[in-house]
């Protein structure tokens, strides 16, 4: 069994993982609260599916996934939260 500490670890590799994958879509992201200047995460989820529907970066991840990375990116100050909906923090 796993010790603590190779669970937390194998949980930080798979964060940074996510992390790296999720930084593929980030300029989709912010190309698309540029254009509707907000939106909430299901649109911002459906739309990614809809653009990167295959290749190497095929956009496979769950609304939970693409949450914790947009939440990632508000702590980051990139983006904001307003009623539910992401937008671009204005500078």
């Amino acid at each position: 069994a796993m010790g603590a500490d190779e669970a937390a670890e194998s949980a930080v590799s798979a964060d940074a993982q996510l992390a790296e994958e999720m930084a593929f879509y980030e300029s989709y992201v912010i190309g698309m609260l540029n254009n509707f200047e907000s939106l909430p995460p299901e649109r911002i989820h459906n739309m990614l599916k809809m653009f990167v529907p295959s290749g190497e970066h095929k956009y496979d991840k769950t609304l939970e996934e693409l949450c914790t990375f947009l939440n990632k990116l508000v702590a980051d100050e990139t983006l904001e939260i307003v009623n539910g909906s992401y937008q671009v923090k204005k500078k």
